[in-house]
């Protein structure tokens, strides 16, 4: 039934009507894939509805229908497709945004994606066909022709451009021309005289992109042809939802209207009306973005998506203290995000907890980072200004790798000192941590290229037995395709089918051989996808082997053995955590291996306590020796989430999952396991550590790596226990009453220096300087620590009431400095944090202290002598 410009429609009528319309079309509704993109892909995050099917577009993988229609949430907020600037300034930019998008894989072309779209909108949301415009590619006759005689559009109201209309995911993959439909939202809306059209001003919104994909663009720009055209259609959800009801701001729509309107009422600001409803329309598209980013997976942090996320939270939180709401203001928007979403994403639902735990969590910590941070900034200001020098990038890098102080607020604090920041030297520092960051996915994705490989889907067999046999389909030395293989070669195989489990969800690659006629012993060292192909990399021995030919693929099973049981053991971990701690627990991120695995999860309540420790331990051990036989099943997503199966945030998983139970321990799970718990034998946690932001790691080992520890430990007891003359059982409380004789000497050893210091303190106030009428102490004391310097301080301001006591004790390769300044030189404007500070670049060092008393340190002891000489300086008028 028709909906839309009569009356009015509804953020959640709206999807509901254009899954609809397209299913009606023979189209298959498929779900939105996160906002984390695939691992091959050249986005940081999901920016268009087309990027789930790159590689069904690019022929690596069979689509999941010849016609798709989704709903697709994405984050645009760098590179060529960001908004950010822009979001709350104008009506149609945001952070967030869902692309409404119908999909052809090789079946109908421009004829149909022109047709319907225009039907969709002016039949079913009933806009004015007078209002509607369209642009095409300078060089597509074929749209133009198209648009005037199907559809019947005058030449007058269809514009073309070159660059315009030619989309591009980014700089490689599926592009082509397209052709978008604006919307003219009236003459009152346009930016000057000339916004006449199309990409002349703010008057004229595109809301429809019909790209018409026949390219791949490769890394050295080269266009190819795609081994079938396809549609890739983008209707900005929010866009369109603003003009089928007649407004020209997507911020009036009910999407923003509903969070604006749950924000509490501004407190006293010295912002005009207009920019504080600005600052509110950007708390509203920050708390919907971040709120999606966590439930997909992604939390605060200073690496990668998570800075990302943390930015968006703490711009938001910023826009808040300017706009005077009280603390906690964000997280107390989440339920409101989540309900205004919740119809078209109903896993927002279940992931409430977590994102309000995740938000709260960085409310609190931005707000010590702004006084932590302020406090930093405003001494590196001082210090810039009197070198004359603008803030360094490596400065604005510190702040915020160290503190989390946003880099866009230190520009602004900055600016309103006086005081310039190295932009450039900042970016530099932050794509040098991007590049580390990507370092081991650009080597592992580095091992074979996607593009090289024909459209391959390799069956996998293992869950089945550790032996098949498969046929060679393609074979690869470097990035080159070749037809056959010799002694020595190292190179990478695809097969049809094969038993060995290629790297994913945490899970190692398995190691084996793949044995060929004539002798020919191929080893595998490692085995990874390169989209659904499973490629084995290794060395022949042997050979030839050539493309077509039948191996024999076989698992090392001592490899596969052991992998499978440190795999099942973090399942069974989690169970015991979440029985522990909660179910807030979320896993973050998992790694098997051979001999160890590490298990990453979010805690609500920190690190471990020795009693929650010895209770993890004590469960998944109980669940060892019940010796469960665990149980796989194949279902669909929604069903195993009916079953109690745990899924990990962020994760894509397909029309049918794999769910396996390890007595209670039920998961959804790819991987391969133990036949039984009791294969485990003993479960060891080796370390529980922090590892960024509410994120634990737990470190663990069974089987035969729990053993060999064990024993190792075993013996490191039995050895301290020998050489300190004690009982095991007895250790503790021998190694106790060590520290504490230790702790008498250095008391000892301590009171000795401080008498040692008094006897030389007479020889220091007899060498006293006088600097511009002040007495002063100053000198360079070998061997001394901080503890030292205090008391040869203490002894010198003894017989020296009034001056200036300046100490640089060089210890090995660090030093430490001392200054200390009498009550009435205080009271006279000295003050010693100011000396030190001129005195710690001598040293390659910071400190700071105050008036009376400032202490600091660095590494660089040539430069004592200098550090002296500096405090001289300074204190001379």
């Amino acid at each position: 039934m028709p909906v839309g410009r009569e009356g009015s429609i509804s953020s959640q009528e709206l999807r509901r009507a254009f899954v609809d319309f397209f299913v009606a079309k023979s189209h298959k509704a498929q779900p939105s894939a996160t906002l984390i993109p695939d691992a091959m892909s050249t986005t940081l995050f999901t920016i268009a509805g087309m990027e789930q099917f790159v590689p069904a577009f690019l022929g690596e993988v069979p689509p999941p229908a010849p016609r798709v229609v989704t709903v697709q949430r994405c984050l645009r907020v760098a590179g060529p497709k960001s908004d950010i600037e822009n979001v709350g300034r104008t009506g149609r930019h945001g952070t967030l945004l869902e692309m409404m998008g119908n999909f052809s894989f090789g079946d109908y072309y421009k004829r149909e994606a022109i047709l319907w779209a225009w039907e969709f909108l002016v039949d079913h949301l009933r806009f004015p066909a007078d209002r509607l415009y369209v642009t095409v590619h300078a060089n597509d006759d074929e749209a133009q022709r198209l648009w005037e005689t199907e559809i019947g559009l005058p030449a007058a109201r269809i514009t073309r451009f070159d660059e315009d209309n030619f989309w591009t995911m980014g700089p490689t993959g599926p592009c082509g021309p397209c052709s978008e439909i604006f919307y003219d939202t009236g003459a009152e809306h346009a930016s000057g005289p000339a916004d006449t059209g199309p990409n002349l001003g703010n008057r004229y919104v595109e809301i429809w992109n019909l790209v018409f994909q026949q390219f791949n663009r490769t890394a050295d720009g080269t266009l190819h042809d795609l081994p079938r055209k396809g549609i890739d259609t983008g209707a900005g959800f929010e866009r369109t939802l603003a003009a089928a009801n007649g407004k020209a701001s997507m911020f009036e729509t009910d999407l923003f209207t509903d969070l604006i309107d749950a924000q509490p009422s501004p407190g006293p600001s010295t912002l005009s009306a207009a920019e504080r409803l600005v600052r509110r329309r950007i708390v509203a598209d920050h708390a919907r973005a971040v709120t999606f980013l966590v439930a997909d997976g992604v939390f605060p942090s200073n690496t990668v998506r998570g800075y990302v996320c943390r930015f968006l939270a703490r711009r938001a939180i910023r826009n808040g203290k300017l706009l005077g709401y009280p603390s906690g203001f964000l997280t107390a928007l989440v339920p409101h995000v989540v309900r205004s979403l919740e119809s078209g994403y109903p896993e927002l639902r279940g992931a409430v907890s977590r994102i309000e735990q995740a938000v709260g969590s960085e409310e609190l910590a931005f707000n010590k980072t702004l006084e932590r941070g302020s406090e930093l900034l405003s001494g590196l200001l001082e210090r810039a200004k009197c070198d004359g020098r603008p803030l360094s990038g490596a400065d604005v890098f510190t702040l915020h790798d160290t503190s989390g102080f946003p880099s866009e607020l230190t520009r602004e604090i900055a600016a309103e000192a006086g005081v310039g920041v190295d932009l450039p030297g900042f970016e530099a520092h932050m794509e040098a941590q991007r590049t580390r960051a990507r370092a081991d996915a650009a080597k592992k994705r580095a091992v074979v290229s996607v593009a090289d490989i024909p459209a391959i889907v390799s069956l996998y067999t293992g869950y089945e037995g550790l032996e098949t046999d498969g046929t060679i389909l393609s074979l690869l030395q470097g990035d080159v395709t070749v037809d056959t293989i010799v002694d020595g070669n190292e190179a990478q195989i695809v097969l049809d089918r094969t038993s060995l489990y290629a790297e994913k969800g945490g899970q190692l690659g398995d190691r084996g051989v793949l044995v060929g006629g004539d002798g020919a012993i191929f080893t595998v060292l490692d085995t990874q996808f390169a989209g659904e192909a499973i490629v084995h990399r290794g060395v022949l021995s042997g050979g030839p082997l050539t493309v077509g030919e039948t191996v024999h693929a076989a698992v090392d099973p001592l490899w596969r053995q052991e992998i499978r049981r440190h795999h099942t053991s973090a399942h069974l971990l989690q169970h015991a955590l979440r029985e522990t701690l909660g179910d807030d627990v979320v896993q973050a991120g998992s790694w098997v291996g051979v001999d160890r695995m590490r298990f990453d999860f979010r805690s609500p309540a920190g690190a471990l306590t020795p009693g929650q420790r010895r209770d993890v331990i004590a469960q998944v051990n109980a669940l060892i020796r019940d010796d469960h036989h665990l149980v796989t099943d194949v279902m669909t997503p929604s069903e195993a989430a009916a079953s109690g199966a745990i899924s990990m945030a962020g994760e894509k998983y397909g029309d049918r999952v794999r769910v396996v139970r390890a007595g209670p321990a039920v998961e959804f799970c790819g991987g391969t396991h133990a036949v039984t718990t009791g294969e485990l034998g003993m479960f060891v946690i080796l370390s529980e550590s922090s590892i960024g932001s509410g994120i634990r790691r737990i470190e663990a080992v069974v089987s035969k790596a729990a053993e060999t520890f064990v024993l190792e430990q075993q013996e490191t007891v039995a050895t301290l226990a020998e050489t300190l003359s004690s009982k095991p059982a007895n250790l503790v409380e021998r190694v106790e009453r060590l520290q504490a004789d230790v702790r008498d000497l250095q008391k000892a050893m301590t009171d000795f220096k401080a008498r040692l210091a008094g006897a030389d303190a007479g020889s220091y106030v007899e060498r006293a300087e006088d600097v511009s009428g002040k007495r002063f102490v100053g000198a360079v004391v070998s061997d001394a620590n901080a503890e030292a310097l205090k008391a040869l301080a203490g002894a010198i301001r003894q017989k020296m009431p009034s001056g200036v006591v300046a100490l640089a004790g060089v210890d090995g390769d660090t030093v430490s400095l001392l200054v200390t300044v009498s009550d009435d030189l205080v009271k006279g404007g000295v003050h010693a944090g100011n000396l030190l500070k001129a005195a710690a670049p001598s040293v390659d060092g910071r400190g700071g202290g105050a008036p009376a008393q400032a202490q600091g340190g660095g590494k660089k002891p040539a430069g004592a002598a200098a550090a002296i000489a500096a405090i001289r300086t300074a204190l001379a008028p």
